[in-house]
């Protein structure tokens, strides 16, 4: 049923997006929770100038790369871990297809993006503990 390669390649591009997109999600999580900010309200915007982030700015991976890795009002940098850890869902979502085939790599990667984004979590709140104890 799947064996058609031009289907396998769209669903392959489609699932890797999907991981691209849930690594964003990752990132913004990461950025929020530990501050106690909702994941849902304000729209994503930047912590140095407050606009507000456009449809180029979201694009996973590309926006970064758009804008030079900084605010494109303010030029605040953004940091290189945004992207990598896009990218790394991504690569992870293409390596689960890409050896397991569309529907199992499917449930491995999304399964592999589920264990990613709770190390991002967890580390991104044992750094916001330690910056918050008095050193």
């Amino acid at each position: 049923m799947l064996e058609e390669p031009i289907l396998v390649s769209a669903v392959t591009a489609y699932l890797v997006l999907v991981a691209l997109l849930i690594g964003s999600f990752i990132n913004l999580a990461a950025d929020r929770l530990p501050r106690g900010e909702s994941v849902v309200r304000p729209r994503s915007h930047c912590r140095s100038c407050g606009r507000v982030l456009d449809a180029v700015d979201l694009i996973p991976i590309g926006g970064y790369l758009i804008r030079g890795g900084r605010c494109a009002s303010c030029r605040a940098s953004i940091g290189i871990s945004s992207p990598a850890v896009e990218a790394l869902c991504g690569a992870a979502m293409l390596a689960s297809v890409a050896a397991m085939g569309p529907w199992r790599g499917a449930a491995l990667g999304f399964a592999a993006l589920s264990m990613l984004g709770g190390i991002v979590l967890r580390v991104a709140l044992r750094r916001a503990k330690r910056g918050s104890q008095p050193g």
